[in-house]
C-alpha cells in the first residue's frame, strides 16, 4: 500500500509539475543550500564563539532567517532568465535542443560562480570586515596578485578544489537534467495555465524576497547592535553584483556642495580655474628642506605601543613618535594601499568602491600634490616600492604626476627577493637611503622628495631568509611588525649619520590599518593610523597633537613646513594652521565620519548609525543628535561630491597664481 501511495504521489507530481519546473526547483534548492552552508562557514571561521554564546543565539538565528530571504531573492533573480525561456518552450512546444543546452550551461555557470564567490567571501570578510565586493579585483589590470596567488603553495589545494568544482558542476548539471527531465506525453491547456500561473506567482514572491510584495530592503540586515551579525545576513553574491553600482554621495547639487567645502576651507574668493584653489604665500624665507614620506603597510594605531598595544611590536616607532610631532587622531582615507598613496601624496579623498588611480578617468588627468608641486620648486622626486611598478597602475599614474623615477623590483638583485611581493623592508630602506645619499651629494644642490612604500606587514607575512633581524614574537604576523619597526630604526639611524639629516622632514603614516575583529561593522582599527613628523632640524621639542587629521592633510602640512609658496588645489588642511571639523574615510561599501567623540556610518544599503565610540558604546543614538548627523554627512558627502566633480571636469591639476583669475562671489 505504501509503495502504491508513493507511486500515486509521484504520478501527481509529474502530472502537475512539468520537467522544466522540477529542474529549476532542484537548482534553486542547491543554491539555497550552498548559501546557507557558507553563511554557517563564515560564522564558524570568523566568530566561532558566537555559535555557543547563549546571549547571541537568538541574534544568530534571526540573522540566518533574514539571510534566507536574501538567499531566496538572489537565487530567484539568478534563475529568472532560464525560467522565462523554459516557460516559453513549455507553452510553445517545439524542438528546443539548443535552448535546453544553453539552460544547462547557464544554470551550471550560476552554481559555479556562486560557489566561487561564496568561497572567496569567507577569507575576504576575515581580512576586510566586508562581504565580497568588486574591490577585491581592483588590481584587475595587473598580474602581480595572480603571481602572488600562484607562487603561494598554501593556495594550491584551493586551486585544485576549484578545478574539481568546475568538473563536478558539469557532471551535476547533466545528472540533474536527466533526473528531472521526463517529458510527459501531453499537457492540457488547463495544466499549462495553472502550473505557469502558480510558478510565476512563486517566482515573483522569490524576487520580492519572501512572501510580501516589496523589493528587497538591505536595511533589514541591520537589526542588531552587533555589526558582524548584521553582515552575516548578507548574501555575498548580492554584495558582489550590487557593488557594480556607485555609492550615492549626492545629498545636494554641486553648487551647494562647493559652497559647503569653500566655507569649511575658509575660501572667500575662488579661483576661476578651480573652486577650491587658494593661494598660500609665506612671509618667512622658504626652507630648501628634503622631504621623505614613508607609507607603512597596514600600520594601524592598534599595533603600536603608544596607542596601548601591550606586545611591544613597534618600540622604535613608538620612540620616534615620542620624540617627534605626533598626530594621534589621524585616519586613513581608505582601507587599500592605492587609497593611502593617492590621498597622502595628492591630497584628495577617495570615493567608496573606487580605485582612485585606475578608475577609467583619473589615470588620464594631471594632478597637483607633493611630487608635482615640489618638482615645480626644483626638487628631485623619487618613489620606492618592492614589487613591479606596474602593480596598481603606479607606473602610469605616478610618472604622469610628478615622479622623476620609480624604483621597483627591477632595481634589486634576484637574491634579495623575499617573497611574492619582492624584497623585504630592510632591503627597501637600504636602497632608498643609498639613493637619497647620492641625491644629497649632487653638486647642483637640489633638494629631494622621496616616497617609500613598505610591504612586509602585508600577507604572506614572510621576512627575508638572509635577514639578521631576531624576532621576539612567535606569531608570523607580529614578527613582520617587529621586522618593519627594526628596518625603520636602521633607516633613521643611517640617515642620522649624514649631514642632510637635519635638513630633512621625515613623515611616517600608515597607508591604512587592519581589521581587528569586534562587534561593530566599521572597526576604527582599519582607518586609525599613526602620523609622525620627524624633523630634527626644525622642531626643538616633541609634541603630541590631538586634532583630527586625514591623509589628505599631509600635502598642505608639508608645504607649510618647507614654506614654499604655492596654490593649494586639494581638499586637505594644513594641520599647523587649520582645524579640520571632521575626519572621514571609506571602508568600501561603508563611509565613516568621526569627530572627537562620535562615529557616524553611512552604508551603501542606506542604513545610517551614530555611535559614541569614545565611550565604547555600540548603541545607535542618531535620533538624539539629528543636527550633528546632518553636519557630518553634509561635510563628508560635499567633499566627495566636489572631488568627483573636479575629476570629471579636469580641475584637479596645478593652478598658477600668476595666471589665475579669481571669480567674484
Amino acid at each position: 500500500m505504501k509503495s502504491e501511495s508513493n507511486n500515486t504521489m509521484k504520478d501527481l507530481y509529474h502530472r502537475w509539475v512539468p520537467s522544466h519546473l522540477r529542474f529549476l526547483l532542484v537548482v534553486h534548492l542547491i543554491l539555497l543550500a550552498m548559501y546557507s552552508l557558507f553563511r554557517y562557514v563564515t560564522l564558524m571561521y570568523n566568530r566561532p564563539s558566537y555559535f555557543f554564546q547563549m546571549d547571541r543565539t537568538l541574534s544568530v538565528r534571526e540573522a540566518f532567517k533574514i539571510g534566507l530571504w536574501f538567499d531566496i531573492t538572489v537565487a530567484s533573480y539568478a534563475l529568472l532568465l532560464p525560467y522565462l525561456l523554459l516557460t516559453l518552450a513549455y507553452i510553445w512546444p517545439r524542438e528546443h535542443r539548443r535552448l535546453f543546452a544553453f539552460t544547462r550551461f547557464y544554470c551550471g555557470t550560476v552554481i559555479l560562480v556562486s560557489l566561487i564567490i561564496c568561497a572567496a567571501d569567507v577569507p575576504y570578510f576575515n581580512f576586510f570586515n566586508s562581504r565580497l565586493t568588486t574591490a577585491a579585483v581592483h588590481w584587475k589590470n595587473n598580474v602581480q596578485v595572480a603571481k602572488y596567488i600562484v607562487s603561494e603553495v598554501k593556495y594550491y589545494p584551493f586551486i585544485l578544489i576549484c578545478a574539481f568544482c568546475i568538473w563536478g558542476v558539469g557532471r551535476l548539471m547533466r545528472k540533474i537534467w536527466h533526473g528531472t527531465w521526463t517529458i510527459a506525453s501531453t499537457y492540457s491547456h488547463k495544466n499549462r495555465l495553472i502550473t505557469t500561473s502558480v510558478a510565476s506567482v512563486l517566482m515573483l514572491c522569490g524576487l520580492w524576497g519572501g512572501a510580501t510584495p516589496k523589493t528587497p530592503d538591505l536595511k533589514r540586515a541591520t537589526f542588531s547592535n552587533d555589526g558582524f551579525i548584521n553582515q552575516l545576513t548578507l548574501n555575498p553574491v548580492h554584495t558582489w553584483f550590487d557593488s557594480y553600482f556607485a555609492f550615492d554621495i549626492h545629498l545636494t547639487n554641486i553648487e551647494k556642495a562647493i559652497s559647503v567645502v569653500e566655507e569649511s576651507l575658509g575660501i572667500k574668493k575662488a579661483f576661476e580655474a578651480s573652486p577650491i584653489a587658494r593661494e598660500h604665500v609665506f612671509q618667512q624665507p622658504e626652507r630648501q628642506m628634503n622631504v621623505v614620506l614613508v607609507l607603512m603597510e597596514s600600520m594601524s594605531a592598534s599595533r603600536m605601543g603608544v596607542f596601548g598595544n601591550p606586545k611591544n611590536l613597534t618600540p622604535h616607532l613608538d620612540s620616534l613618535a615620542r620624540t617627534s610631532i605626533f598626530f594621534d587622531n589621524c585616519f586613513s582615507n581608505g582601507i587599500h594601499t592605492n587609497a593611502g598613496l593617492y590621498s597622502s601624496i595628492y591630497g584628495m579623498p577617495i570615493t567608496m568602491m573606487q580605485h582612485p588611480m585606475n578608475n577609467g578617468r583619473s589615470e588620464f588627468l594631471d594632478f597637483t600634490g607633493l611630487p608635482v608641486t615640489l618638482r615645480e620648486k626644483g626638487y628631485t622626486t623619487e618613489f620606492f616600492c618592492t614589487h613591479p611598478k606596474t602593480f596598481d597602475n603606479l607606473d602610469v599614474f605616478l610618472q604622469k604626476n610628478g615622479y622623476d623615477h620609480i624604483s621597483d623590483l627591477a632595481d634589486y638583485p634576484p637574491e634579495k627577493i623575499a617573497n611574492s611581493w619582492g624584497v623585504g623592508d630592510e632591503t627597501l630602506f637600504e636602497h632608498a637611503f643609498e639613493t637619497m645619499d647620492k641625491l644629497a651629494a649632487d653638486p647642483a644642490g637640489k633638494p629631494f622628495f622621496s616616497t617609500i612604500l613598505t610591504i612586509t606587514t602585508h600577507p604572506p607575512f614572510i621576512i627575508p631568509a638572509f635577514s639578521k633581524f631576531k624576532p621576539r614574537s612567535t606569531d608570523p604576523v607580529e614578527i613582520t611588525y617587529e621586522y618593519t619597526d627594526w628596518a625603520i630604526h636602521n633607516f633613521i639611524e643611517s640617515c642620522a649619520q649624514k649631514p642632510w639629516y637635519n635638513n630633512t622632514v621625515f613623515v611616517f603614516v600608515g597607508d591604512h590599518g587592519v581589521n581587528i575583529p569586534g562587534p561593530y561593522d566599521v572597526p576604527l582599527s582599519y582607518n586609525h593610523v599613526p602620523l609622525i613628523i620627524h624633523a630634527p632640524g626644525l622642531f626643538n621639542k616633541p609634541e603630541v597633537r590631538h586634532q583630527l587629521a586625514n591623509q589628505t592633510d599631509i600635502f598642505p602640512t608639508i608645504m607649510g613646513l618647507v614654506r614654499q609658496d604655492y596654490v593649494q588645489n586639494t581638499l586637505g588642511y594644513d594641520l599647523f594652521q587649520e582645524q579640520r571639523p571632521f575626519s572621514f574615510f571609506s571602508q568600501d561599501h561603508k563611509m565613516g565620519i568621526v569627530n572627537d567623540r562620535f562615529l557616524y556610518v553611512a552604508r551603501k544599503s542606506g542604513k545610517e548609525t551614530l555611535i559614541d565610540y569614545r565611550s565604547g558604546s555600540y548603541e545607535d543614538i542618531s535620533h538624539l543628535y539629528p543636527a550633528l548627523v546632518d553636519s557630518m554627512k553634509n561635510f563628508a558627502c560635499s567633499n566627495l561630491q566636489v572631488s568627483q566633480w573636479m575629476i570629471e571636469n579636469d580641475k584637479v591639476g596645478m593652478v598658477s597664481a600668476k595666471s589665475a583669475v579669481r571669480s567674484t562671489k
